[in-house]
């Protein structure tokens, strides 16, 4: 599932793919091969900006998001994608959603996001971090500025960087159920829309 399926325009006109297992390593990220066995030797990834971090360790260029800590890198523990600071889409974002075993975490780079946690609302500005604790329903959307950019993190990471990869259904509309069914295979619940334009421009 391609990360930018998960960002949806905010009018739920379009909900599309995003998006755990409380073990280091996930039986389903062993069967693909994409997470590797515990390593006696670990080692500094570097990513550079601009580029974005595959599942097989190579690196590509990007200008959307790049994902520089896989759970390969950490034995399962950590995954991190970055919204470059740059131009985004006004406005849109993630439906809401839960996590069963990832605690998410965001911290604003530039620009301004709305996040609802719990059904509480939060407007963060360049600066602000939030956690989003793993089964508490959650949503979150750039807000109005186009110009904007944030870090997000998942501990453990379970298959959540699996989930950002590109896959051949990622053109093809889905029915609810089969986004629900796609959520599901990465560990989370698909609850409901994004954040309309009306809530994200009310909360303050």
């Amino acid at each position: 599932m391609n990360r930018r399926k998960f960002l949806t325009i905010s009018s739920g006109v379009a909900i599309a793919k995003f998006p755990f297992h409380s073990t280091i390593v996930s039986h389903h990220a062993l069967e693909s091969g994409q997470a590797s066995s515990p390593r006696t030797e670990r080692r500094p990834v570097l990513v550079r900006a601009g580029f974005t971090r595959r599942a097989s360790g190579s690196e590509e260029p990007t200008t959307s998001q790049q994902t520089v800590v896989r759970s390969l890198d950490s034995e399962g523990r950590l995954a991190v994608f970055v919204v470059p600071v740059g131009e985004h889409e006004p406005y849109r974002g993630a439906p809401l959603h839960v996590h069963h075993e990832q605690d998410e975490w965001i911290h604003i780079v530039a620009g301004e996001f709305v996040a609802e946690v719990g059904g509480k609302r939060f407007r963060l500005k360049p600066g602000d971090s939030l956690l989003m604790p793993m089964k508490i329903p959650h949503r979150w959307s750039i807000a109005g500025q186009p110009h904007c950019g944030a870090i997000h993190l998942y501990t453990p990471a379970g298959l959540m960087d699996i989930s950002w990869d590109p896959s051949p259904n990622d053109n093809i509309r889905q029915t609810p159920e089969q986004r629900k069914a796609e959520f599901e295979k990465y560990g989370m619940t698909l609850l409901g829309i994004p954040l309309t334009r009306e809530e994200i421009e009310l909360t303050v």
